[in-house]
């Protein structure tokens, strides 16, 4: 069944998969719902959001998921459907990895086969029973682990040692660009970027 029209690509996973990943704040959020989702559908769309001195602009992504939230409506009356254009309550990169639609870099990003990350994640919840996402092992649905973008990080944002990765988000130039409310240096990018321009699965 197409669930989601607007999306470039989209699969569902269950929700109590990607739950592990969520913060406490995420957990509230889904338990204030008017329902209880038990399914995402993960949605990547294609392209970077537009950047604007406060980060990336999220509204077509929203516009589009409401669509398609009123079109499931009617075709489902009996299940429930909510819209959610930057995939909140949902942990994003790793409900989209759990679903199958992309990998993990070390530089904590999504990256998907023909998109690289050159992607948004939106997500559409509901009630519906729906199949799952691949089942995963436990390595699987991460990066090769290269090491480039930890290499090449210009401030030491991203450390990968001892098989466990670490991100400094004071370090990060984009973060502090977008905190300094700074305008973007070049299209669809904050700050340096410096672990997608490096990444080879990107190329």
């Amino acid at each position: 069944m197409d669930v989601l029209l607007s999306a470039d690509r989209f699969a569902p996973v269950a929700l109590a998969r990607a739950m592990p990943y969520a913060s406490e704040r995420m957990r509230q959020r889904l338990a204030e719902m008017p329902f209880m989702p038990t399914h995402a559908v993960v949605a990547l769309f294609r392209g970077r959001p537009d950047i604007g001195r406060k980060g990336g602009d999220y509204t077509a992504n929203d516009a589009l998921l409401q669509r398609d939230c009123e079109r499931l409506r009617a075709a489902h009356p009996d299940s429930h459907f909510h819209p959610s254009g930057t995939a909140w309550p949902l942990p994003a990169v790793q409900a989209a990895r759990l679903a199958g639609l992309g990998v993990v870099g070390l530089n904590g990003l999504l990256f998907a086969p023909g998109l690289g990350s050159a992607l948004t994640i939106g997500a559409v919840l509901t009630d519906m029973p729906l199949a799952d996402g691949p089942e995963l092992g436990e390595r699987d649905g991460y990066c090769p682990l290269c090491g480039e973008c930890v290499k090449r990080c210009p401030t030491g944002a991203l450390t990968y040692s001892g098989g466990v990765r670490r991100f400094e988000r004071a370090k990060c130039l984009a973060y502090l660009r977008q905190k300094e409310n700074a305008p973007p240096e070049r299209e669809g990018y904050y700050g340096c970027d410096i672990c997608q321009d490096v990444c080879p699965m990107n190329s």
